[in-house]
């Protein structure tokens, strides 16, 4: 490919017409030192005698990316008309864009040429015209790296101004939200204007304005030392920045993907650009900003003004202002972020030197901010937005001035907020009504922090005025955040929602719960949310002691205790329960919910995250994933706890990532084709969880299993059935456990009266006989008869899950052998978590004496596992088919696969029951099956019922004997009731559980 930045004078390639003049200029460049001088007249061109180098997409290739054109441009001066670049063979033209030249400074254009150009591209092309507008009459133009061909990822093209065709189809992508500026800000307001500012509103904004600046900055909290400006001083003269007259130059300001340039030479291109990256000259901006504000001193406040203004200057001049796109801006927010609140810190300082009108309309085009005119219908939360960019909307609009127009623009910020943050439908983002917080179409904890970072201040900044958000609006991300210490203990979470992060600290951070309790009560009865403040202090450290702390502590609030109860989050496909200070989680997938997701450089080895992965979480000070088992180092990526897998060796079970398509990068987040996962709860204090496990074709399409776990105060009863799979080389197993050995003699109990400290330490025994074990996290398993268990302790050998390189470590781990090539298989277990060796030992004891036994498994077959817990006397089921003839305890049948739970309180029921399957759709993707019927990866970004609804679908319970319902439920009903039975009818939606009391009619018969 050709690449022309001009450094070694005018290539022999180009040439122009008689009254153009060609030279090379060190004026301006955007690499190197120097570009391409183009002083033109009425009707000039210039041509580039080249191949071009195009070649038309293939399908099947392994990377999506599309041939396309990009370019550099200075103007001078901005004027009318269009450039015409047109690509052909000598004089006939094949294909062309336009170019606007209604801008000053840097302008670029990434145009690929299959998609986004006029006409038909010709693999000959070898002509290059750039045409000159009548309009624009005589004048100057600087080009720079000039790209006949590269390659680049068909998502990421973004239009602007100058270029409106360019990949219009992002406005509706699962990018839009970053790439969409031009559209946002193409939408017109839907609110009147007010005829006037209102003494209540101009007040609110006054309070805003405070609150927001006290966000990013205190007054008195530091004192500006001379080698603070002296250190500020040398990272500006880095960048370069100096004037020539009315010119500014400096080093290039570029984001830090460089998606233009071809992996082959993206070094090596990257080191001739010398650029800087725009999160440092943002961030440089945001503490010169505050330095500003801080210094008393009149001199130095001096030098950080010139310093600041001469930074925007550049940076609009380097092209990030109103209107630009710089070719791509995909996630860009996350580098711009300091911008805002950079500006807003120094608007009264940019309004004096006459530059703040110019950037705030910097900030209003990258901010997006035009999307609040959105209707409402059309409005999805995004957490990206949340996270990096919502500061940045409302900095645009606090910084304008005391307009009706600014009350407005304040008015649909708070409609479009609002509606963002209700309860979204199907797999949109970004907070659903369990709690469950999405992006990437999943419920995804290490992407919400950064929501909740994002949103949660902006409310605290809103509230009390009459811009605050709705009270709907505010319950739900209240939820959604008091959820995620609900899964996280005491602030990392479960590793099966560690989505493409499989570290093990990630982490929940307290400061948006503090700002959630400031924001109040959502009715707005209450000025501080007493339960949230109490969930902010328990997950405070002891030594943390902030300003927040102190205000609700003086208000009479303290530290909640550990929640306690059991909980469903069926837009995660999660069950959480929890007594004392631990937490047990178990996730899996389905047709709808990814099971895994990975990247080229992420969780390489994470298949099977997902497959029924059970978790405990119990140990440590604060309790961590680390403390209760999990050690990236050595992790056998095979036996993640509690899942059913086929165990491969580790070069097998790496990820093959691919670019499937034109909605998705290099990643794989593969569905199943189940409908059935999820789980049920009673009475807020137990539940269970079960699932229709089928592996993926791409790997292991043959693998299937039908698993299930039910939770009674501190016991676990996991059962599966159905285990098959045709791999007839690597073993299939279900795993108990998998704990890291901080000492390798930290011992563990095997169904003895001593400790088993040897290391290493392995043994495999067919069971005629139940057994007990105690791993060395306090954790005690009872192992039913007719099983094979293994367990191991020794020094393990793996991969790390992002870079490949080896790991080690020493675990303790037991598992149930299933054998290769499985058909049928099964198992029973049950943990009791906090358990001695006295405790164990006894509850195997009297799991073996059927009047003692702590539990019954009544069912444990392909249609159903039914357990029965004596202590509470609950029956819970997992019904993996429609079944007429259950006839196990008070139920006789279901209509539909679906889990219900029934607690005998006298002559009541207390009965819950879900329908797991979300019903997004109904009927078989044809496009998701090759010619043979075999599931194929797809992209779920790509399948058309992303944003559907769920469906309600009607469950049929029968249950023996005659009931009514004690009270009225929304959506329950009793169908019929006769002395055989009596018919429920359950309106089931959302995978949402439903809880009903039944009272006895007449006496059983």
């Amino acid at each position: 490919m050709s690449i022309y930045s001009f450094e070694s004078g005018i290539p022999a390639l180009f040439s122009s017409d008689e009254r153009s003049r060609l030279s090379i200029s060190e004026q301006h460049y955007k690499d190197g030192s120097s570009c391409l001088q183009w002083e033109y007249e009425v009707d000039s061109f210039l041509t580039v005698k080249q191949p071009i180098g195009y070649s038309p997409f293939q399908e099947g290739a392994k990377s999506q990316a599309r041939d396309s054109f990009a370019v550099w441009i200075y103007n001078l001066v901005p004027c009318d008309g269009r450039l015409s670049f047109e690509f052909g063979r000598g004089i006939h033209v094949d294909c062309r864009f336009n170019f606007g030249l209604n801008f000053q400074g840097w302008r670029t254009a990434w145009v690929a040429y299959e998609r986004d150009m006029q006409g038909t591209p010709h693999p000959d092309m070898d002509t290059l015209t750039v045409r000159i507008p009548k309009e624009a009459g005589s004048g100057t133009l600087f080009i720079d790296q000039l790209m006949l061909n590269t390659p680049i990822d068909p998502r990421f093209h973004t239009r602007d101004f100058q270029v409106t065709t360019v990949n219009t189809g992002a406005d509706a992508s699962a990018n839009a939200h970053w790439l969409a500026l031009y559209a946002f800000e193409q939408l017109k307001p839907l609110l009147e204007l007010p005829e006037t500012v209102s003494m209540e509103q101009a007040a609110a904004h006054a309070q805003m304005n405070e609150r927001f600046e006290a966000l990013f900055y205190k007054k008195h909290d530091m004192a500006i030392e001379q080698e603070d400006i002296e250190r500020l001083q040398r990272r500006f003269a880095e960048y370069g920045i100096v004037r020539r007259g009315d010119s500014i130059i400096g080093r290039p300001v570029e984001l830090p993907f460089f998606d233009h340039f071809p992996t082959s030479l993206k070094e090596e291109l990257k080191a001739i650009a010398n650029s800087v990256q725009l999160s440092e000259i943002t961030r440089f901006l945001m503490e010169t900003a505050i330095c500003y504000r801080s210094s008393k001193q009149e001199e130095q406040r001096a030098r950080l003004q010139t310093m600041f203004i001469d930074t925007l200057d550049h940076l609009d001049d380097q092209g990030w202002t109103y209107g630009s796109t710089q070719g791509t801006v995909h996630h860009f927010g996350y580098n711009f972020r300091d911008y805002y609140p950079a500006v807003f810190l120094m608007r009264h300082t940019l309004k004096e030197a006459g530059k703040l009108e110019r950037t705030q309309r910097t900030m209003r085009w990258y901010s997006g901010v035009g999307r609040i005119h959105t209707p409402l219908v059309e409005v999805e939360g995004n957490i990206d937005i949340f996270n990096t960019t919502l500061h940045g909307m409302l900095a645009s609009l606090l910084v304008m001035d005391e307009t009706v127009g600014k009350v407005r623009e304040l008015q649909a910020f708070r409609e479009w907020l609002g509606q963002s943050l209700l309860p979204a439908p199907g797999l949109r983002a970004a907070y659903k009504m369990d709690g469950s917080a999405y992006h990437h179409v999943n419920h995804y904890p290490a992407y919400a922090v950064g929501g909740f970072q994002g949103v949660t201040p902006v409310m605290y900044v809103l509230s009390g005025t009459s811009y605050k958000i709705g009270e709907q609006a505010h319950e739900t991300i209240r939820k959604a955040l008091l959820s995620m210490r609900l899964y996280s203990n005491k602030r990392e979470w479960l590793l099966s929602l560690a989505a493409r992060h499989p570290t093990g600290k990630w982490a929940i951070d307290p400061e948006p719960f503090a700002y959630m309790a400031l924001t109040g009560t959502p009715d707005g009865k209450k000025a501080v949310d007493e339960e949230v403040a109490a969930a902010y202090l328990r997950l405070l450290e002891p030594i943390e002691r902030t300003e927040a702390a102190r205000f609700f502590e003086e208000a009479g609030i303290f530290a909640e205790a550990d929640p306690n109860g059991h909980w469903t989050m069926n837009y995660a496909a999660l069950a959480i329960h929890r007594r004392g200070s631990w937490m047990a989680g178990m996730r899996g997938h389905s047709r709808y919910l990814w099971a895994n997701e990975t990247y080229i450089s992420a969780n390489l080895y994470g298949r099977y995250i997902s497959h029924g992965h059970l978790q405990i979480m119990s140990q440590g000070e604060p309790i961590n994933n680390e403390d209760s088992g999990y050690h990236h180092e050595g992790w056998n990526w095979n036996r993640w706890p509690g899942t059913t897998t086929i165990h491969k060796p580790i070069d097998e079970l790496r990820s093959d990532v691919r670019n499937v398509d034109t909605f998705s990068g290099f990643e794989e987040m593969l569905l199943s084709d189940e409908t059935y996962a999820g789980g049920l709860h009673l009475e807020g204090r137990n539940g269970m969880f079960a699932m229709k496990l089928h592996e993926h074709p791409k790997y292991e399409g043959s693998h299937r299993a039908r698993k299930s776990a039910f939770f009674f105060e501190d016991r676990i009863i996991c059962l599966g059935t159905d285990i098959e799979n045709d791999n007839c080389e690597c073993p299939t197993g279900t795993t108990l456990f998998q704990s890291y050995l901080p000492a390798p003699e930290d011992p563990i109990w095997v169904d003895g009266a001593e400790p088993v400290s040897a290391f290493p330490y392995f043994h495999t025994t067919k069971l005629d006989h139940p057994v007990w074990l105690l791993d060395n996290k306090g954790n005690g398993y009872y192992v039913a008869a007719g099983q094979t268990l293994s367990v191991s302790k020794t020094t393990q050998h793996s991969k790390h899950q992002a870079t490949d390189a080896d790991t080690q470590g020493d675990f303790a781990a037991a598992w149930l052998e299933h054998g290769t090539s499985p058909k049928g298989g099964g198992y029973e277990y049950a943990i009791w978590v906090g358990a001695d060796r006295e405790r164990i030992e006894d509850f195997c004891k009297r799991m073996q004496v059927s009047e003692k036994a702590s539990y019954t498994v009544l069912r444990k077959d392909r249609s159903a596992h039914v357990v029965l817990d004596v202590e509470s006397r609950t029956t819970a089921y997992a019904l993996f088919e429609a079944d007429d003839h259950i006839d196990t305890g008070y139920l006789i049948a279901v209509d539909t696969p679906s889990m219900v739970m029934i607690r005998e309180d006298g002559e009541k029921l207390i009965v819950s029951a879900v329908d797991p399957d979300l019903r997004f759709y109904s009927e078989t993707e044809t496009d998701q099956y090759d010619e043979y019927g075999v599931q194929k990866e797809v992209s779920v970004y790509s399948r058309k019922w992303l944003h559907a609804e769920s469906r309600v679908h009607t469950l049929r319970i029968t249950l023996k004997g005659q009931w009514a319902g004690q009270a009225d439920v929304e959506g329950v009903r009793v169908a019929a009731s006769e002395v055989i039975g009596t018919v429920i009818e359950v309106a089931c939606k959302d995978a949402s559980p439903c809880e009903f009391t039944l009272v006895r009619v007449t006496q059983m018969n």
